[in-house]
């Protein structure tokens, strides 16, 4: 009877204690970097904004209840514009305006710094962009602006404010898929966009809407924030 070779397991029929061939081990360099690339993407597709951008959420209220705030400030000046001297009138916006811009750095500045993707456009241009065309339509209008009424013309420009408004909310839920932002969180900013839309096409043709209809967006701008606010940062 035949010793057992002490070199190898019972099935290594050569005797050379080999497992396995060096071929058949795994080999961490044999990782496909697009394969892994592709699951990351489909990782992050996954999640919401606020989970991907921490605090963007916040910021994005601040904004929505500035914008609020700003369409009630057009009311009240609007109705008390008469009573207002210039100095005053300048002085509330002013006031506003600072406001504004120091909350937006405050908030900004306080949020962790991402990288945006490559094929992500400037927001600044994108927005700079809708300010330009803001200024161009209130340009085409010309002098048939002068030709009616005091509230009618009132209309017309806050009306078209309010429409770019809602432009820019389908824009920036267009833009958050090039962030991988999940659908579901898209879909806050394209309602926006949607009802803020069909609020400035129906205001010149309801009379409430045609006296208190820019202050009564502010409102429900802020609402609308704030409910989105909930909404985005639900898991």
């Amino acid at each position: 009877m035949a010793a057992p070779n002490d070199a190898g397991g019972p099935s290594d029929s050569t005797g050379n204690g080999d497992g396995g061939s060096a071929s058949d081990a795994p080999v961490d360099g044999d990782v496909d970097p697009e394969a892994l690339q592709q699951q990351l993407t489909q990782i992050k597709g996954a999640m919401g904004l606020a989970e991907q951008y921490p605090g963007r959420a916040r910021l994005w209220l601040l904004a929505g209840f500035l914008i609020g705030g700003a369409a009630v400030l057009a009311q009240a000046t609007f109705f008390l514009y008469e009573s207002l001297t210039e100095t005053a009138y300048v002085a509330i916006w002013a006031g506003f305006v600072v406001v504004a811009v120091a909350a937006s750095w405050w908030t900004a500045s306080r949020l962790p710094s991402t990288e945006p993707p490559s094929t992500a456009p400037s927001w600044r241009v994108v927005f700079g962009s809708l300010g330009a065309f803001l200024l161009a339509t209130t340009g085409v209008v010309g002098d048939a602006a002068g030709q009616v009424g005091g509230l009618d013309r009132a209309i017309l420009f806050f009306g078209l404010t309010i429409a770019t408004v809602g432009l820019g909310l389908l824009v920036t839920g267009a833009i958050l898929t090039v962030y991988r932002v999940r659908r579901r969180d898209r879909l806050v900013f394209y309602a926006g966009g949607l009802w803020v839309l069909a609020f400035a096409s129906t205001m010149p043709h309801v009379q409430l809407l045609r006296w208190v209809g820019v202050g009564l967006f502010g409102v429900l701008f802020g609402l609308y924030a704030l409910g989105a606010y909930v909404y985005l940062t639900r898991a």
